[in-house]
């Protein structure tokens, strides 16, 4: 959570008020020690029907 205020920043620079939702947790330890964040990301792929 120290670094909370970076991530926040950058964050903000790639999305604005409507941009997606996030959840932040902080946790002791990552399973690796050289890992400072974590993230979890779901896409979708909007398909256009032809002639549409």
């Amino acid at each position: 959570m120290n670094d909370f205020g970076g991530y926040n920043e950058v964050f903000a620079e790639y999305f604005d008020v409507d941009g997606p939702t996030r959840t932040t947790v902080a946790v002791h330890q990552l399973p690796h020690p050289h890992l400072l964040i974590e993230m979890q990301a779901i896409a979708t792929l909007t398909r256009h029907r032809q002639g549409h």
